[in-house]
């Protein structure tokens, strides 16, 4: 599978990644993102919605590839109000060279109740090979930390305050996203994203389709449809009346993700 490139990357750049699970997996689920300017334009986190104080979510997702199942995620946002945790345990089941290995991805990210990251970390590990990536969001630049059994690259990015985390192979992200989006407004929304294990940022819009009716568990149900567009890859959240994601489809890549 090619390593994928977005405009602007150098191709010594994408090499030199040192955690890039899209590489190794048959399906294609990287959300590739639109490289930003990110000039310094003000602020609208007031305007934005905010974390309910009362709303802490758990779960699990079926992860689906060509509508088998290959793997699922145990997430968890909890808080207090004021700082948040998403955090998540997360088993893909993949064939390579006819070989099937088994990664185990463990996300955690603190950010405040305007949606604003404070720190990341990510740990993969694949029988005995183990990956992290560590970052801590700080105004202006941003630093990041990629560590493996040969050693650490360090690394800065110019973020947004309130830029959104969206990683490789963490699907509760988009719990995330769909809470940023401002139903009341309506509308495209634009976001700026970063996918840590790439360390790539740009921007993401997200459009509000309205209800539809969608199979989901062998059940028709009427469901909000958000579209997202990165640009390069086009998918759909699914939620509920009470604005709770419980389906992700990525047409592209024969890939959907399930609530149960």
């Amino acid at each position: 599978m090619n390593i994928l490139e977005m405009n602007g990357a150098a191709p010594d750049q994408m090499k030199r990644l040192l955690v890039n699970m899209m590489v190794v997996f048959c399906f294609c689920c990287t959300f590739i993102l639109v490289r930003d300017s990110f000039s310094p334009a003000k602020s609208k986190l007031d305007e934005n919605p905010s974390v309910s104080s009362g709303r802490n979510e758990q779960g699990k997702f079926k992860i689906l590839f060509n509508g088998e199942q290959i793997g699922e995620e145990k997430f968890q946002i909890l808080g207090d109000g004021s700082n948040f945790k998403a955090s998540a345990e997360i088993h893909l089941t993949v064939e390579r060279e006819k070989e099937k290995i088994t990664f185990r991805i463990n996300p955690s990210l603190q950010f405040t109740g305007l949606f604003e990251p404070i720190t990341y970390q990510v740990v993969q590990e694949a029988g005995p090979n183990k990956t992290k990536a560590r970052i801590n969001f700080k105004p202006g630049r941003s630093e990041v930390v990629y560590e493996t059994g040969q050693g650490k690259d360090s690394r800065e990015i110019e973020l947004k305050p309130d830029v959104v985390v969206l990683d490789d192979n963490v699907f509760h992200h988009y719990i995330l996203l769909a809470k940023r989006y401002d139903f009341l407004k309506g509308g495209l929304q634009e976001f700026a994203a970063f996918i840590p294990q790439q360390f790539l940022a740009g921007t993401i819009s997200v459009d509000d389709k309205g209800f539809e009716r969608v199979t989901l568990n062998d059940k028709t149900l009427s469901l909000q449809h958000l579209f997202v567009d990165s640009g390069e890859l086009q998918f759909s959240l699914w939620l509920n009346e009470r604005h709770e994601l419980l389906k992700i489809s990525v047409p592209k890549s024969n890939v959907e993700v399930v609530r149960e």
